[in-house]
């Protein structure tokens, strides 16, 4: 069952997009929406080195800048990041703004500042689904060497934080 949290990241989300710790979000993906010129919803998935909370208000994603995704930011902002990992599953709804398009050193990227709006925190019903729990997330398997990995998520999330 999804319910309100608020406005507000909680703890538990602004730990997990503060890019603190990417090496323990490698191989983990968050799923987002926007919504296409035609009013569907068009999902995408980022990695947590594309995503990074400046505080408990903005998030700011790195997506490619010729992608559907980057158009939908462009054109109408609206954007709902799902974080599904085992036992929690929470969206993030959000209205984003261009920040750079191109990225600072990385100009197949453009940046996007989304100011939260809504929080939902969605978990099964102890009355009607007892026992139930979430046991993962979206992963994906790197096809590089993680130092690399990590190194590329660093200087992205440098530049959405304005460092680079």
């Amino acid at each position: 069952m999804t319910r309100p949290v608020g406005d507000a990241l909680p703890d538990v989300l602004l730990s997990l997009l503060d890019g603190r710790d990417l090496p323990g979000r490698m191989g983990k993906a968050i799923l987002i929406a926007t919504t296409d010129a035609c009013g569907w919803p068009h999902p995408a998935l980022l990695s947590y080195g594309e995503v990074v909370a400046l505080d408990r208000h903005r998030i700011r994603l790195a997506t490619y800048r010729e992608s559907t995704t980057s158009g939908n930011l462009r054109r109408d902002g609206k954007v709902t990041l799902c974080l599904v990992e085992s036992g929690m599953a929470y969206y993030i709804k959000a209205q984003a703004l261009v920040q750079r398009d191109p990225m600072t050193a990385h100009a197949h990227l453009a940046s996007f500042e989304a100011v939260v709006q809504a929080i939902l925190q969605d978990q099964a019903r102890e009355d009607l689904e007892p026992g139930t729990d979430l046991t993962g997330g979206i992963s994906f398997r790197i096809g590089r060497s993680e130092g690399e990995v990590l190194r590329d998520w660093q200087a992205v999330q440098d530049g959405l934080r304005g460092e680079g």
